[in-house]
């Protein structure tokens, strides 16, 4: 049974001029590296952005006792996404990700276990 959704879009060049300093409150360091290895930096930090801010509407909390940094975007080794919370894989909350010249999205479904 689905428990809650959340959408987020993002303009990707909002993370163009974020100093390292600002990135490091959002994001977690495995986040960062994989930044690091991207070509398009700023699509990478935007569509990860909009999963924390769908995470937390599916959840129906805002980030009220949510740290940006609670919540991970990882990817399998077919390059599915997948969201890491506190650290650990949660399953029952699914993703898709997806990138215009512009604009990144996330899109979560959050299924009651």
């Amino acid at each position: 049974m689905i428990k809650g959704v959340g959408v987020d879009i993002v303009e990707n060049n909002r993370f163009s001029t974020f100093p390292h300093g600002a990135l490091e409150k959002i994001f977690t360091r495995s986040e960062l590296l994989e930044m690091e290895r991207r070509v398009n930096k700023t699509e990478y930090l935007a569509s990860r952005f909009a999963v924390k801010e769908a995470v937390v509407k599916a959840f129906g909390t805002g980030f009220r006792g949510w740290s940006a940094k609670d919540i991970e975007t990882g990817s399998d080794e077919g390059g599915r996404p997948f969201v890491l919370v506190k650290g650990k894989r949660d399953d029952s909350i699914h993703l898709s990700l997806s990138h215009e010249k512009e604009y990144s999205i996330a899109f979560v479904v959050l299924e009651e276990v």
